[in-house]
């Protein structure tokens, strides 16, 4: 009868052991992360001179300095997590999502987030599709990202990373050999994107004006932040010269420039002027070599 009790007394201490030993479930854990550190043709664009290549190791807030998400529960459509737009700073190349429980149940969650928008932007929803509305006033606005992805939270998976992509591309525009009393310019892009959401579907058109000055020179480069052209065509890019701030009437005016611009890409082009011909030709960056610009196939 001892020897009995002793061994019922065994038993059930080592099964309490093994209770305790079990790990609790995994919490959900998400981390934002930069997807897209280059442009699709940094190669070729910095090797041409004209921009730096991003390393792996710089920090998250170097690309992005304003942040907001939400994350939500697919099946019940409740939001578990959720932070409006806030600073970012510090060193680390993720930012984890904050505030979701600890016993959230397993299921699939949808995070979204978008980067870099302003307080003013207004972002619109339509179930659960963001729209965020591009070139505002038909500004340059900021480098913007966004991210939209669907979790799958298992008792085998719980920690997830979900990188944010760039909206726009940018447009690189070189200029040579211009005349040296010409110290300012304009520049009107059409037939480009007006908003943009969270399944990176575009749609609309919008345009955007930028002014540009410098010092006496000979060259000038500017560069500008741009929504994709409008799907199916190419963007119109309409840029004068002038040798008074009041740019009431152009020194130099070039043709108008047709474009392919895309999201994440870099579009370079580099405009000669002939002073004796009072006109310019322009050549564009196409697979590291100037190809002029009235050669350049369109889709």
């Amino acid at each position: 009868m001892r020897k009995s009790i002793i061994l019922v007394c065994a038993a059930f201490v080592l099964a309490s052991c093994i209770r305790d030993e079990i790990e609790p479930c995994p919490p959900l854990r998400v981390t934002l992360a930069i997807g897209d550190r280059n442009y699709d043709n940094i190669g070729e664009v910095v090797d041409a001179g004209f921009d730096v290549r991003r390393g792996d190791d710089e920090p998250f807030s170097s690309f992005v300095t304003t942040l907001t998400y939400v994350v939500r529960n697919i099946d019940t459509r409740e939001v578990v997590a959720e932070r409006q737009l806030h600073d970012v700073t510090g060193d680390a190349l993720g930012v984890a999502v904050e505030g979701l429980a600890a016993d959230l149940p397993f299921g699939n969650y949808a995070v979204t987030a978008w980067g870099n928008i302003q307080p003013d932007d207004a972002l619109s929803s339509d179930c659960d599709v963001q729209t965020l509305p591009l070139h505002q006033g038909e500004a340059e606005g900021g480098d913007v990202y966004m991210a939209c992805d669907t979790l799958a939270f298992t008792a085998e998976r719980g920690d997830f990373t979900v990188n944010l992509h760039r909206v726009k591309g940018k447009l690189i525009v070189d200029v040579v050999n211009l005349p040296a009393e010409v110290r300012w310019s304009d520049k009107t892009i059409t037939g480009i994107a007006g908003s943009v959401d969270t399944r990176f579907g575009y749609a609309g058109t919008v345009s955007v004006k930028t002014l540009g000055e410098w010092q006496m020179a000979s060259s000038v480069t500017t560069s500008t932040l741009v929504a994709p052209a409008v799907a199916g065509d190419a963007a119109t890019v309409d840029i004068n010269f002038y040798d008074d701030a009041s740019r009431t009437t152009p020194t130099c005016e070039p043709e108008l420039l047709r474009l392919p611009l895309d999201r994440n890409h870099i579009t370079v082009v580099r405009m000669d002027y002939d002073a004796e011909l009072g006109a310019f030709t322009a050549f564009v960056l196409v697979d590291s070599k100037w190809e002029d610009i009235h050669d350049l196939e369109l889709d």
